[in-house]
């Protein structure tokens, strides 16, 4: 018989979730016969697939011990190699890294392995679990650069899940431009995203299957050809600050995607995501390439 005890990171999951995530290499039905037939049971009886586990249960296992490593084993192209990550803090409960441009938040379905996700867990892999790895709060899109904070264990995630959902966590953008602007601008309205297309539209009226979104934009310096801007999110919608910036005429500098026109030393669209604030404390990891660009082209 195998057992298995349930920890922090374990608790307050379906059973059926669970050991769906820890034998991933088993089939849903046969995870539903076993507890059926009491091949699997929790503190020595039967329990429902709906059942949740609490901490310090006991899972027990009648399965032979060779088939259940089989069932659990991670396999070789899961495996990716260390990944120097920009670091900007770290404690017990989290951590906040600098995403580069290029590299996707999560795996899609044309990248599995190569993503800031797949590495953070190669670093953190001794704070992930059978069925519980370290995982993001929010997302950036690949070639937006900045703060991505993840939750080392499940109570953690669980918090700043909570704090996300009541807006607790503020989150501040840096982006340049183009044309002048001046003082403070908000803008509202609703959001629809193209997936063919992977772009969105900004509306100023609720349409089908739009979302509302609230943006702030603060001018911090401003020229006549170019702004640089600190934008604040107060939802956060796909390519919601991209969208609402090409409505209002001021799209962002090499974002030829939402009108932005291309400059020859310009690779990327200057949008980084600097700044992230919760509980009392604030993280900022400034741009090389945005502080670059504005000594340059705006005095």
């Amino acid at each position: 018989m195998i057992e298995i005890k349930i920890g922090m990171n374990e608790k307050e999951q379906r059973i059926d979730r669970f050991l769906m995530k820890m034998m991933k290499n088993d089939t849903r039905s046969n995870i539903f016969k076993y507890l059926r037939k009491k091949i699997i049971k929790v503190n020595g009886k039967k329990v429902k697939e709906n059942y949740f586990l609490q901490e310090d249960d006991i899972i027990n296992i009648y399965l032979p011990e060779e088939f259940f490593n089989k069932m659990s084993e991670v396999k070789k192209d899961e495996i990716i190699d260390k990944y120097h990550l920009d670091i900007v803090y770290e404690d017990e409960d989290l951590l906040i890294v600098n995403k580069p441009v290029g590299l996707l938040t999560h795996p899609d379905k044309n990248e599995y392995k190569k993503t800031l996700s797949s590495y953070v867990n190669v670093y953190l892999s001794d704070y992930a679990s059978r069925t519980f790895k370290p995982a993001s709060i929010q997302r950036l899109d690949k070639n937006t650069s900045g703060l991505i904070i993840f939750a080392k264990n499940y109570d953690t995630l669980k918090r700043m899940n909570e704090l996300m959902r009541k807006r607790e966590i503020k989150k501040y953008y840096l982006t340049v431009v183009e044309g002048s602007m001046e003082g403070l601008k908000e803008v509202k309205g609703y959001i629809v995203k193209d997936e063919r297309s992977n772009r969105s539209t900004l509306y100023k009226n609720p349409v089908k299957e739009s979302k509302q979104v609230h943006t702030i934009f603060r001018v911090l310096k401003t020229n006549e050809k170019y702004s640089l801007l600190e934008v604040e999110l107060l939802t956060g919608r796909s390519h919601q600050i991209r969208a609402s910036l090409e409505a209002i005429g001021h799209p962002i500098v090499g974002d030829k995607k939402y009108g932005g026109k291309s400059l020859k030393d310009v690779e990327r669209y200057l949008l980084h995501a600097y700044k992230v604030e919760f509980e009392g404390k604030e993280y900022v990891k400034e741009s090389k390439e945005i502080q670059m660009f504005i000594e340059k082209e705006i005095y």
